[in-house]
């Protein structure tokens, strides 16, 4: 839609006094159809704002990384909790699992004062490195790895297989769900993290694009949904594309 058209069905004069009054004649006239079609707003973001491909890129930087990183972590931990044998294995994971319990807002304070001893507090890593050991996936690829067939590994070991071998070429191609679950999941969560973003990162323009889409257009309705679409095609090409691994890896963790 041309900015005109969006200003004449997505905006409202209304406040909440109106609202609490029954007044409901200027409520917002929602249109899915354009009466003409333009792509203006999609030429000034990703041409005349060189700004928005840099916040851009800024989202990417952080969460690639951590989706990499947690999916390589994840990957060994859940592999050592499945084959390594030891009394108190259970008591550790259900350590994990309170772990990952706890909301964002009860573990923001220590990973700043672990960015702040570490001199990182001010960087992308603050925020990278507690992605990439956050114990949610090392839950997910557990779960997924115990639902395998124990004579898998007895039949590699008898076979004369080392553990790395047994890692490699059994484990982790059977893992492609769990795999591919845990990058949509990781990878939506950080491309959407705000308080993270907020508390880490001081300069405008190293700022992710999911903290300054709201200033990005100053104000122009059009900008700030066509920025927006943008934004979102990128998860939700992943959700379409992972899908069908998405259920079935989620389904394999047995997490209802």
């Amino acid at each position: 839609m041309s900015e005109k058209e969006i200003m004449l069905h997505y905006s409202t004069q209304l406040s909440l006094f109106d609202v609490l009054e029954g007044i409901k004649d200027a409520f917002v006239d929602m249109k899915l159809i354009p009466d003409q079609v333009s792509g203006e707003q999609y030429e000034e973001v990703l041409i005349a704002q060189p700004s928005f491909l840099v916040l851009l890129t800024n989202s990417m930087k952080i969460t690639f990384p951590v989706v990499i990183g947690n999916v390589l972590v994840s990957l060994l931990s859940a592999y050592g909790f499945t084959l390594w044998q030891w009394k108190y294995k259970e008591a550790l994971f259900r350590l994990y699992v309170i772990v990952m319990l706890m909301p964002l807002q009860a573990v923001i304070v220590p990973n700043y004062i672990i960015a702040d001893t570490l001199q990182i507090k001010d960087s992308n890593l603050a925020i990278i490195l507690p992605g990439i050991f956050a114990p949610f996936g090392t839950f997910l690829l557990r779960q997924n790895m115990k639902a395998m067939s124990k004579e898998y590994f007895e039949a590699a070991s008898v076979d004369g297989a080392s553990i790395g071998y047994i890692f490699l070429y059994i484990v982790v191609p059977q893992m492609k769900s769990g795999i591919s679950a845990l990058s949509i999941l990781v990878f939506i969560e950080y491309w959407n993290l705000v308080e993270q973003a907020v508390i880490f990162i001081k300069e405008y323009y190293r700022e992710p694009l999911s903290v300054y889409l709201s200033r990005i257009a100053e104000g122009k309705v059009g900008l700030i949904f066509a920025a927006s679409c943008v934004y979102m095609f990128v998860p939700i090409w992943f959700l379409i594309l992972g899908q069908k691994d998405l259920e079935k890896g989620i389904e394999l963790s047995g997490i209802k």
